[in-house]
């Protein structure tokens, strides 16, 4: 097991909650008979992200580009193959979670939780509201039979159920609903970073801006921070204070949400730019619009070079050849593009 308290030296910006450097998970291939290791899948490779405390940071890319591995890392679901998670506990302490095992990490879910995609699987259909709710509690021995009881129904009002629900099945509701279950489940220990892996995916479009909505309403009341991990750009700039974008296991810009839209620095976020809806029922707005090609490559065996560049309209000799760093560039923004002070790209936002 090892040693809960931080080890001397480590700190954090004091606006920052989480903070990854380097971060890598290599998925090992076997092959043969005696299954030896022929190679790796490079699910993230080198993803450096600091989330500011009460911010909700947006991570978008194509399916495939390492968004759920990521956050699934933070809160160390898989194993690290290299690199350093640095979190702030609600007592200020600054710890290194990259090296914890389960048990290590056991004290830390009440300040770090996740909802998932699907809220089917993600609920045991043999389980009522109060055992589902009131799980984390029991686990972590947060209070007694009526005290759980009680935080449960305290709960479901928060999220818009009723309480008289709580000895209901899962089956009973909708999935709009069952999601709002999967949230207060999330809330059961007062969290303070939540990880929202595709929340609203899975619902129709009324019902997931709903959610949404009840996830900013939440934040605000409980000072919540989250990761909001999607491939809905229109929920990123609806509820995202600034937009992490993700290719091929590497982050490819981190912006401001509003400066992203309106004027992207990398020709990938500009190619996700081009498929978001612009309303003109007038025909009066001109968009340039750049077609992504191809599809996202195999990263068992990544281009050389930049990642993009067998994609990217843009693409000259040099992006082939030499692998280019994520910097920070003028106001702040960080980009992964040899020429992203040479290009002008266009955004969503007119």
């Amino acid at each position: 097991m090892s040693d809960l308290s931080a080890p001397a030296g480590l700190s954090l910006p004091d606006d920052v909650l989480l903070s990854v450097r380097g971060l890598k998970k290599y998925f090992p291939i076997h092959a043969g008979w005696l299954k030896k290791q022929v190679g790796a899948v490079k699910a993230i490779d080198d993803v450096s992200l600091d989330i500011r405390k009460g911010e909700t940071l947006g991570l978008v890319g194509e399916s495939g580009s390492g968004k759920s591995t990521v956050a699934r890392l933070m809160l160390r679901a898989y194993d690290l193959t290299d690199g350093q998670i640095l979190f702030r506990r609600a007592n200020g302490e600054i710890i290194d979670i990259s090296g914890f095992d389960d048990r290590d990490m056991r004290p830390l879910r009440a300040e770090m939780q996740m909802i998932f995609q699907d809220p089917y699987s993600s609920l045991n259909p043999r389980m009522t509201l109060l055992e589902l709710v009131g799980e984390p509690m029991v686990i972590h021995g947060k209070g007694n039979e009526g005290e759980i009881r009680d935080r449960v129904a305290e709960l479901l009002r928060v999220v818009g159920l009723r309480p008289e629900f709580i000895n209901r099945y899962p089956h009973a509701f909708s999935g709009g609903q069952r999601q709002r279950i999967g949230i207060a489940r999330a809330l059961a220990l007062n969290p303070s970073f939540i990880a929202a892996d595709e929340a609203v995916s899975a619902l129709d479009v009324s019902v997931a801006a709903q959610n949404i909505n009840l996830l900013q309403d939440l934040q605000e009341q409980f000072g919540l921070t989250y990761l909001f991990i999607t491939h809905d750009l229109g929920m990123v700039e609806h509820i995202s204070d600034r937009v992490g974008v993700m290719y091929l296991g590497r982050l490819m810009e981190v912006a401001p949400t509003e400066q992203l839209f309106s004027r992207p620095l990398h020709p990938y976020t500009e190619a996700l730019m081009a498929a978001v809806p612009q309303p003109d029922p007038r025909g009066n707005r001109t968009r340039k619009r750049v077609p992504l090609k191809g599809e996202i490559a195999n990263a068992a065996n990544p281009p050389t070079g930049c990642s993009f560049h067998p994609r990217c309209p843009y693409a000259q000799p040099r992006c082939s050849a030499e692998t280019p760093a994520l910097r920070t560039v003028a106001g702040g923004r960080q980009v992964r593009c040899h020429f992203a002070e040479e290009l002008t790209l266009a955004g969503a936002i007119a």
